[in-house]
């Protein structure tokens, strides 16, 4: 029978967690966010930082699972320059109760990468470049800093009693904006975690996540400081502040970014163009669903690193439809996308087949008809549905020696069962992806490679998400040095406009 959080809190209080001195470094920023929802909200936040703010910090989101998060949302966050998450993956190292989203914001703070956090709900928009926040001497001086909400917890609430902290009436906390320092605020972190594993029983008491950092900070008579200003409303909304009581960031409780429909405007009007901006390259980008395409063999998934690769492709599926059709990294369709928008290769009856799907329906079925050309139906009576490849290779060999030869035998190597036979590490996980990089700059099949040891089963469970994404981020890395390194004879067969550098961050 699971402890009452009263019995777990005593229990935490008594024998404190030890703060890992060697795990963590570094500042960086820390969002939770999955599903369409609160992806569309991250996308804003994260392209506001970037592009507005031209904020440099280092950016991690979180998520649990595959239901909230596809390879396609994670490619084009990837692109954006951040490092995304599966809380589930890290869950089986640094066990916790994860119930739900709230309950993921401690634990994601908590096991990030980063010793100083900024974190910030999906649905916030800073009003100014928030990693100046790091330099306040509200934080300095204690490692937590915390923004006050509208409401005051009331001393009536049981919660007092029932921990044995004295009754009071004071600020309710907004935890859409937090920053820690684990260093500093190790036991605190960990404590608002036992907390928030008990949700069930916590979130009775006090409205989710929010006031568990505050609750747990009397508890270890931890001090933290509080912006001395309470937020301005803005209808729905909180206009939260810096310690000089300027506005420092829009947190859009009441209204969260819409994709397909119209916005509530910015309280700042000038980051209105941008937010919208925002909205509409990620309508153009993205399909709207968490999209996953069927389980893949190895043999399909190298076919579709070798269309990556080609990328662009002239599409018939019609007399009066003729487009050129871009298939991306992370099952995205890009230029040419109309009702098509994922797509995905499979392995059936001993061939290869082209899938393109509309929603998660697929579609238009395609097979190899000739070498590069590719021939199917949409289903409906007479249809004829055509996709030629490019003419040219993308690559000749020979230009460079370097491309023409295989990592088979070196990522053999590295991938040698012996490094998984103690379990995960994060820092032979981190050595490894730096050996993979760096041959991933003298060999062009490393993503193949590694894609096929994890489609063949030879990557054990914990390792095997971090590697996948790893070999995503390792094809968009060979597929930009190979364009790089082509012949300029060959800008005249693709046109460059199609292969567009990822987003400078």
């Amino acid at each position: 029978m699971q402890a009452s959080f009263e019995q777990a809190i005593e229990r935490r209080l008594a024998a404190p967690a030890e703060y890992p001195q060697d795990r963590f470094a570094g500042r960086g920023i820390v969002v939770c966010a999955g599903g369409q929802r609160y992806f569309t909200c991250a996308w804003v936040l994260i392209s506001v930082l970037r592009n507005v703010h031209r904020c440099t910090l280092p950016i991690q989101v979180w998520h649990l699972g595959q239901g909230e998060m596809s390879e396609e949302m994670s490619t084009l966050l990837a692109e954006l320059g951040v490092e995304v998450v599966d809380a589930e993956t890290v869950l089986v190292r640094y066990p916790a109760r994860l119930a739900g989203g709230w309950p993921l914001k401690p634990y994601a703070i908590t096991q990030s990468r980063f010793q100083e956090v900024l974190y910030l709900d999906a649905d916030t928009v800073p009003l100014v470049d928030p990693q100046a926040a790091f330099a306040w001497n509200e934080y300095r001086g204690t490692g937590l800093l915390l923004w006050p909400d509208l409401v005051d917890i009331r001393a009536a609430n049981p919660i007092w009693a029932r921990l044995g902290l004295k009754p009071e009436e004071r600020p309710s906390i907004d935890s859409g904006v937090l920053l820690a320092d684990k260093a500093k605020a190790w036991n605190l972190l960990d404590l608002a975690i036992v907390m928030n594993e008990h949700c069930e029983e916590v979130y009775d008491l006090l409205y989710g996540d929010k006031d568990t950092f505050l609750i747990s900070a009397l508890l270890q008579n931890q001090p933290f400081g509080l912006v001395g200003h309470r937020p301005f409303q803005l209808e729905w909304d909180l206009v939260q502040r810096d310690p000089g009581g300027e506005p420092f960031l829009h947190h859009r409780t009441g209204s969260k970014w819409l994709l397909h429909q119209p916005n509530r405007a910015m309280t700042n009007s000038s980051l209105m163009a941008p937010c919208e901006a925002a909205l509409a390259q990620l309508r153009q980008r993205w399909s709207g669903i968490v999209f996953h395409p069927p389980v893949r063999s190895s043999a399909a998934r190298a076919e579709e690193a070798r269309l990556i690769a080609l990328r662009s492709f002239q599409y018939q599926a019609g007399p009066d439809d003729v487009r050129e059709l871009e298939l991306l990294p992370g099952g995205r369709i890009g230029k040419g996308a109309a009702l098509e928008r994922n797509w995905a290769v499979i392995e059936q009856d001993g061939g290869l087949v082209l899938q393109l799907f509309v929603g998660h329906a697929p579609r238009v079925r395609l097979e190899k008809s000739s070498p590069g050309a590719w021939r199917g139906t949409n289903g409906a009576p007479g249809s004829e549905i055509l996709l030629d490849e490019p003419n040219s290779t993308l690559l000749p060999r020979g230009e460079d020696a370097r491309l023409g030869r295989s990592a088979d035998r070196l990522v053999d190597d590295l991938l040698d069962p012996a490094l998984f036979a103690a379990g995960f590490d994060p820092t032979r996980a981190s050595a490894l992806a730096a050996a993979l990089s760096l041959l991933n700059e003298m060999y062009d099949d490393v993503p193949e490679q590694v894609i096929e040891r994890i489609a063949t089963g030879r990557i054990p469970v914990p390792w095997r998400s971090g590697l996948d994404r790893l070999a995503r981020s390792l094809t968009v890395g060979r597929d930009r040095r190979m364009l790089q390194s082509r012949p300029a004879k060959f800008a005249r067969v693709l046109n460059p406009a199609h292969y567009a550098r990822p987003m400078d961050v």
